[in-house]
């Protein structure tokens, strides 16, 4: 489903978490819920948990159904949450969504307004993150500081002008962080919004295991947990970028991700096709 067609389909936007997720009379609709099906359902294709798959795909509707309540439960109990089916700040900090008291850097919260250049906050260290970790970091050329400068700007465009031209969607290549670029970014790249370390789980552990993976760094299932064997890969990686090897995943060692993997949106992960 080219991402053109998704702003069009589930419009009108509505940023990713800011809003609770929940099965009501009449059922809540927008890009928000189908950002949350449609990664559940990649991530269900990329994930290699050890007693089998997490759920059952959903059909990708931007409707919070009884099927998508059922998924939102699957991510809870998968990953140890309270499982009640509601999409409220602990899920979405499984995809990597900080709101609320779990906003990181200090907000203010990834989505929530326009980034140009110029613009400064956690929102920006955030989209920063996200493009670091793939070869757009040597255009924006040094780890997230949270200021929109003309190397963000920049590696922004590379970023929708691959997006755009990857999936045939009509995706502005102008350096803007608008609302189509929101929903790449949550469809391209699954990292960046928030530190990751041992015992901080998933579905950017996913994104994070599979790219070390891809550097021969990480030999274990791609299951979303951050355990001793992805705190050893990161600190190899590390290590090996003149960090220091703590294991923990911040925007220097996202920079070094995306220097060392070089990859591009938007099918960064293996055998997955939206």
């Amino acid at each position: 489903m080219p991402m053109a067609v998704f702003e069009v389909r589930f419009s009108p936007y509505i940023s990713f978490g800011s809003r609770t997720l929940e099965t009501v009379s009449p059922n809540r609709s927008g890009t928000d819920v189908a950002i949350l099906q449609a990664v559940y359902n990649l991530m269900l294709e990329a994930m290699e948990p050890p007693r089998g798959p997490m759920g059952k795909p959903i059909a990708i509707d931007g409707v919070f159904g009884p099927k998508t309540r059922l998924a939102v439960l699957s991510v809870q109990t998968y990953f140890g949450l309270t499982a009640d089916g509601v999409a409220g700040p602990q899920t979405f900090f499984i995809y990597g969504q900080g709101v609320s008291q779990r906003t990181p850097y200090g907000g203010p919260r990834y989505g929530r307004r326009t980034l140009s250049q110029g613009r400064i906050g956690s929102d920006v260290k955030a989209l920063q993150n996200r493009l670091n970790c793939f070869a757009y970091a040597r255009q924006l050329g040094h780890p997230a500081d949270g200021r929109f400068g003309p190397q963000t700007a920049s590696a922004l465009k590379a970023f929708q002008t691959d997006a755009a031209a990857l999936d045939q969607s009509s995706l502005p290549a102008n350096g803007i962080a608008g609302s189509a670029t929101y929903d790449a970014t949550w469809l391209y790249t699954f990292a960046g919004g928030r530190r990751l370390f041992v015992g901080r789980n998933g579905f950017d552990v996913v994104f994070l295991q599979a790219q070390l993976r891809a550097l021969d760094l990480y030999h274990a299932p791609l299951d979303g947990y951050f355990g001793a064997a992805t705190s050893a890969a990161v600190q190899l990686l590390q290590a090996g970028s003149g960090l220091e090897p703590d294991g923990v995943v911040g925007p220097r060692t996202f920079f070094q991700l995306g220097l060392a993997g070089g990859s591009q949106p938007p099918h960064p992960l293996p055998s997955v096709r939206f």
